[in-house]
């Protein structure tokens, strides 16, 4: 035991340093540009004014699951106030990503990206599968977290309009 407690330790001390330069609450969000599956540029700046949700997923079910509570979400809001947005950063392929999102119980009804080169994964650096980032009308990244339900999410965006 005396042994594996400091390698804990250290395994530890690792992580916080390859996070370390990861946004989190209170810092301006970096701008971003990513397409849709059927080319459509978006990116963060044409945003400003709304809150921005955003979903970092891979092709899991947890991620699936997480769109289906964004669905739920998008239901409560007006597209005006609210932008949801999913985002591939696995660099999976186009053609994976359609497959796995034919999949899903019901189509889902906001954006979801791709990010081939890792390019937001990269700078956002996800930590949980999936991970939730919440973005105010000024740009600045409100909360990170993992999987968040529909029932969690809506008073806390109401409390952001």
């Amino acid at each position: 035991m005396r042994k594996i407690l400091p390698l804990i330790l250290i395994l530890g001390l690792i992580a916080e340093f390859a996070f370390a330069g990861a946004p989190g609450p209170g810092d301006k969000a970096p701008d971003f540009s990513l397409k849709t599956l059927d080319g459509k540029k978006v990116s963060l700046s044409d945003m400003k004014g709304k809150v921005v949700l955003i979903g970092m997923f891979h092709i899991c079910v947890p991620c699936m699951n997480q769109a289906m509570e964004f669905n739920k979400v998008r239901d409560q809001f007006d597209e005006g106030q609210v932008a949801i947005l999913g985002i591939n950063t696995n660099g999976d392929s186009k053609e994976a990503v359609a497959d796995y999102l034919s999949k899903f119980p019901e189509k889902v009804r906001f954006p979801y990206l791709m990010d081939p080169v890792k390019s937001f994964y990269q700078v956002y650096l996800q930590r949980e599968m999936p991970t939730v980032l919440i973005i105010d009308k000024e740009g600045i990244l409100n909360a990170r977290a993992p999987g968040v339900s529909a029932d969690q999410l809506v008073p806390y965006l109401k409390k952001m309009l």
